[in-house]
């Protein structure tokens, strides 16, 4: 095996190039690592960039062109009903609308539900699906409440999912008078199936009902990442209970 010494490497380098070249290797390298974004997380990347060391730095596909990795993350849009209150869609990107103070505008703008993040504030179920609820930010919770006219086994189920959510359905008794929750009746987490199929993506909770009985349904979206800024298009789903 041959063996280089550290001299006879500078020789190479010499004989191969001007020794003003070599030296300035490592000043660029230094230069093109201080351009790099800095970051705390992933959230404050671009899109299929990720956070490493302080720097995004692309994780995962075909690599992008060169800076994109440098870039500030935004929220894509078509139109303004694409942003969040406070927020415009110019050349495709949700910005400030120039008011203070400032909205964040990674935001995803709320579904029709809002605002049902508590049982004292959630939409009503009155029969009929429910369409186009979304999490429109990080943890986001939605509350419904539905009242059951005999006994019966309730099913409580989410469908159509768009966009990736994961979310836990729970399923509480609850006394609409002095509006409190009551038990814990019935929950889930998984989707009915495991295979990736459009088949098994539907998350089914059921609950023993009693009649002229109030049930609050709670919806958590378990992704731990925001809807909007990168992360587009929001994370929507369809919900029917019967």
């Amino acid at each position: 095996m041959l063996r280089w010494s550290a001299a006879a490497l500078a020789l190479f380098v010499v004989g191969c190039g001007s020794v003003e070249e070599a030296a300035l290797e490592p000043e660029a390298l230094a230069t093109q690592e201080a351009e790099l974004r800095s970051c705390s997380t992933d959230l404050d990347c671009a899109s299929g960039c990720g956070c490493s060391s302080g720097q995004c730095i692309s994780v995962f596909g075909p690599p992008p062109p060169d800076g994109y990795c440098d870039q500030a993350p935004v929220r894509v849009c078509s139109t303004g009903s694409d942003c969040a209150s406070g927020c415009n869609c110019v050349g495709n990107v949700c910005v400030n609308d120039g008011f203070s103070p400032p909205a964040n505008c990674l935001l995803a703008p709320p579904d029709s539900y809002e605002s049902d993040n508590t049982h004292t504030t959630a939409s009503s179920y009155l029969g009929t699906p429910q369409l186009n609820h979304s999490f429109h930010r990080q943890n986001d919770v939605d509350w419904v409440l539905v009242a059951t006219p005999i006994n019966q086994v309730m099913t409580v189920e989410t469908y159509n999912l768009r966009n990736g959510p994961w979310m836990r359905i729970d399923i509480y008794a609850y006394n609409y008078a002095t509006r409190t929750l009551g038990s814990l009746v019935g929950s889930t987490s998984s989707t009915i199936c495991s295979q990736i199929t459009p088949s098994c993506f539907v998350y089914r909770a059921t609950a023993n009902v009693v009649a002229n009985g109030v049930y609050a349904v709670k919806i958590t979206d378990t992704r731990g990442r925001p809807s909007g800024s990168d992360y587009t298009p929001t994370a929507k789903y369809d919900l029917k209970m019967y």
